[in-house]
């Protein structure tokens, strides 16, 4: 914990590198937060089938959610959520510059008692 994912359009002006990005985001998590390096699980998808506003199609957005277990305090969720958007805007800054483009960033905490994790024990 965290999972991290990343929702996109396809209409952005980058090529997105996603293991930079998830280099940075890592750092940062495992660095300045709370969170162990080895917990940490990040994803990206595309969104073909998107609508912003009245539709028009050179509109573009960039979604980043982070699950955290619940029972973090609320200075750590605003330095989580504003470091991801702080990244975000680093790496989608072209298309900030050249599109009406969205870039936000969500903090949720998930109940202990619903998270669920079996995890494989390497050989020595």
């Amino acid at each position: 914990m965290p999972h991290t994912t990343l929702e996109y359009t396809p209409t952005i002006a980058e090529q997105p590198d996603f293991q930079a990005f998830w280099e940075q985001l890592h750092r940062f998590l495992s660095e300045d937060c709370p969170f162990h390096l080895k917990d940490i699980k990040s994803r990206a998808y595309r969104c073909d089938e998107f609508r912003m506003a009245g539709g028009a199609r050179d509109l573009a957005f960039v979604h980043l959610t982070i699950l955290v277990l619940e029972g973090r305090d609320e200075a750590t969720l605003t330095k989580v959520g504003q470091g991801a958007l702080d990244l975000l805007k680093a790496h989608f800054a072209r298309s900030l510059e050249t599109l009406q483009a969205d870039l936000t960033v969500e903090v949720r905490g998930m109940r202990k008692d619903c998270y669920f994790k079996a995890t494989s024990v390497k050989a020595p």
